[in-house]
């Protein structure tokens, strides 16, 4: 079975922020994002960046009209839930996916409807377990979130983690890396 990964935008967000978008497609995982929310507002990916993701085979799951039916359920049941979480949410469980999400309350109502739920840490980790980018990449990722105020990561565990890479890291940075470094 494939396993799979439904984006919300705010993990898109931290992503691109920690300069990990293109690392997340090295990934066996399938990942997908539902229509409205790629082609909300809030996600302002450029389109060299959509293409990356596209080029990695990224899912846009356009919700059929049903899906939009039970998405409007949990938004009723919900309120406090914006419209594209609960798109989020169904389009997690049509793919029997993990749902990647930064929101509390989105993760609450996922766990609570036994779905998997994780975040960008969970991801940091998935990526390092794989060995698809360098550790100095992943602690640089880190600590941008560490000093982003829009970011809303456990302090600890941005600490932990960036602790654990650099004392077990190396200092090797593949040629990849070194483009996805250069800004």
């Amino acid at each position: 079975m494939t396993r799979t990964i439904v984006h919300d935008a705010s993990c898109l967000i931290d992503l691109r922020k920690g300069g990990l978008l293109g690392v997340i497609c090295d990934l066996s995982w399938r990942l997908v994002i539902p229509l409205p929310v790629r082609a909300g507002e809030v996600l302002d990916l450029s389109e060299a960046e959509w293409q990356v993701l596209d080029a990695a085979d990224m899912i846009t799951h356009d919700l059929t009209p049903e899906e939009v039916g039970q998405a409007l359920m949990v938004k009723k049941r919900h309120a406090d839930l914006s419209v594209n979480d609960c798109f989020c949410l169904v389009t997690a469980r049509v793919y029997i996916g993990v749902l990647l999400t930064g929101d509390a309350l989105l993760r609450k109502v996922a766990t609570e409807s036994g779905l998997r739920v994780h975040g960008v840490l969970w991801l940091v980790d998935e990526l390092e377990a794989a060995e698809v980018c360098s550790k100095l990449l992943l602690s640089r990722a880190l600590k941008v979130w560490q000093s982003d105020d829009t970011v809303f990561l456990p302090p600890s565990e941005i600490r932990a983690r960036i602790e654990r890479l650099v004392v077990g890291g190396s200092a090797y940075v593949s040629e990849d890396d070194a483009d996805r470094l250069g800004d």
